[in-house]
């Protein structure tokens, strides 16, 4: 056990808390950020990695959800584009602005007018915050911005900006700052019973999955908080509650650009929902998402040959020389929305509202359902919520709404991100390229990296030919954000699983060789750490050895 790790079990063992976060996702960092800042004694436990659930799997956009104008939810609309203006800026070098561009054809309902009039309400819901208002475009005017659409009965089309982030590193950041300020957080410890006082839970025992054989341990708290997306009914298993959730199935994939090229955010319709073509750097694209029900254990979702199959005829229907095939797919991701089960039957996944609710008996507080979007106003919420339960003075303002992300301090707007990128490549440590994925993936913390390359010259090498990702970043996974497994890096700190060709399979052996010696892994573990990564990477390519079935992966 690091040296690390062995001091925060002692002191979820010695102390008593105000909180304890079960959740290590967006949501339940969040929480434990806004908790720890109003003052709270605060710890917080996952049973994986931070952000291995729905918080790394998501479409990697922060917006509005112009969809829900359809269903007259101006409230989640208002919440959402509010939000999303807020974290551009306190994030700006995570949340960046992207143009999306809705191409409309003669059969499409709704039609361009409608859309016109819904951009507006959409702009003013935004109370106007967007780069740009939206706005209409002729038939010849797509073409050009997307000359590879499909050209028949195109009518014209509408240009919006949302936001485009790292949904992973947006996840980290959260954890950062609740460490940075006295919040006890680790990963890789698992609540497996909850303590209780006759009927209120005062706490849990929590397991560590690091250390084989080791003993659970109880940490108290005057509150538990259950922030486990996927896994919520999970955890209310354990205070014999109720399951409440009808999690919903979303899969993407990612495709070289070479073969699908978009310079906007393509939104693409399919009966009542969309699907976007996202261009994710100058080298991929990256379709999707599905929405199916899912039923099964949350640690088996993965991409099937019938949800690759959708996206790539949705795909080819807009894109028609494209002609992507199975053989095009680099990547794959799939992730669970932890719905809240509707009232009554619904006719597709789609129509389940994304609205979050909060549950709370004594001394236990659930959040479910949501999006990546509104975090932290559901976290506000939900320490609000628990607020409720600690007794004593009413708990100071949520302070989240100003305080930057700890890569954000002293940056204002996307402007500063540009300059730090280009104070990084002055140093000469770095080239251009790297210095502006640096500023754009750590913010000010990209000079510590910097630093660590120019004492050893080195970590400045590329894990991968094709991207940006640097030997150097390996050291900041583990020694700065916790990383304790290859998957860690490779899945969402240096996120070659998503982004390489070959999905970081050639960089793994060097990338558990260095983990080995800041971990002290044995050879033996160092072996076990880059067969287990090969191993994930095959369950994100098992669609490729299915026969397509088919169906509706919209709903």
């Amino acid at each position: 056990m690091s040296t690390e790790r062995d001091a925060i079990f002692r002191r979820l063992q010695a102390d008593s808390f105000d909180l304890l976060v079960i959740g290590g996702g967006v949501t339940g960092t969040g929480i434990a950020r806004d908790a720890v800042l109003r003052g709270l004694k605060v710890a917080l436990v996952e049973k994986t990695d931070f952000a291995s659930g729905t918080s790394s799997k998501s479409s990697k956009l922060v917006h509005g959800g112009l969809r829900y104008l359809e269903h007259a939810q101006f409230k989640l609309v208002f919440e959402g584009t509010n939000e999303r203006a807020l974290l551009m800026r306190v994030a700006p070098h995570l949340v960046k602005p992207i143009e999306f561009l809705v191409p409309v054809y003669k059969r499409d309902r709704p039609g361009l007018f409608v859309l016109d009039v819904g951009l507006w309400i959409y702009d003013g819901l935004s109370k106007f915050s967007s780069p740009k208002l939206h706005r209409t475009v002729r038939a010849q005017r797509v073409f050009k911005l997307e000359p590879s659409l499909k050209r028949d009965e195109l009518e014209g089309g509408l240009l919006y900006y949302d936001c485009a982030t790292d949904d992973a590193r947006l996840t980290l950041e959260n954890t950062l700052d609740a460490r940075g300020l006295g919040a006890q957080v680790i990963n890789y410890t698992r609540a497996v019973k909850l303590l209780k006082d006759g009927d209120r839970v005062v706490g849990a025992e929590v397991q560590d999955q690091i250390e084989r054989d080791a003993k659970p341990l109880a940490v108290r708290a005057k509150v538990v908080i259950n922030a486990t997306g996927p896994w919520c009914d999970e955890v209310r298993q354990l205070a014999a509650e109720k399951p409440i959730l009808s999690t919903s199935k979303g899969i993407h994939l990612v495709v070289d650009a070479e073969r699908l090229r978009v310079h906007h955010a393509v939104v693409m319709k399919e009966k009542r929902r969309v699907v976007f073509c996202l261009p994710a750097g100058p080298d991929r694209t990256v379709i999707g998402t599905t929405d199916t029900f899912y039923d099964g254990r949350p640690e088996d979702v993965r991409a099937t040959a019938s949800d690759v199959q959708y996206l790539l005829e949705l795909a080819n229907r807009y894109f028609p020389d494209a002609k992507l095939t199975f053989d095009d797919v680099l990547a794959t991701w799939a992730g669970l929305r932890p719905l809240i089960k509707p009232n009554a039957d619904v006719a597709s996944a789609s129509d389940v509202s994304r609205e979050h609710h909060i549950l709370s008996r004594p001394g236990l507080v659930t959040i479910a359902g949501g999006k990546l979007t509104t975090f932290r106003r559901m976290a506000a919420e939900v320490v609000q919520r628990a607020g409720e339960q600690l007794g004593g003075e009413p708990l100071p303002a949520c302070a989240t709404e100003e305080r930057p992300l700890p890569g954000a301090l002293g940056l204002d707007g996307l402007a500063a991100v540009q300059t730090l990128a280009d104070e990084l490549a002055a140093g000469g440590v770095v080239d251009a390229v790297i210095a502006k994925h640096l500023a754009n993936t750590y913010g000010v913390r990209a000079r510590g990296v910097v630093a660590r390359i120019k004492s050893e010259p080195a970590l400045g090498a590329r894990l991968d030919p094709e991207t940006p990702y640097i030997l150097a970043q390996v050291d900041v996974a583990v020694d700065e954000e916790q990383a304790q497994t290859v998957e860690d890096v490779l899945g969402r700190r240096v996120p070659l699983l998503l982004r390489a060709r070959d999905q970081g399979l050639a960089a793994a052996r060097k990338v558990a060789e260095r983990m080995a010696l800041k971990l002290a892994w044995t050879p033996a573990e160092t072996e076990r750490q880059a067969t287990r990564y090969r191993e994930i990477v095959g369950v994100t390519r098992q669609f490729r050895s299915e026969s397509p079935q088919r169906a509706n992966a919209g709903g």
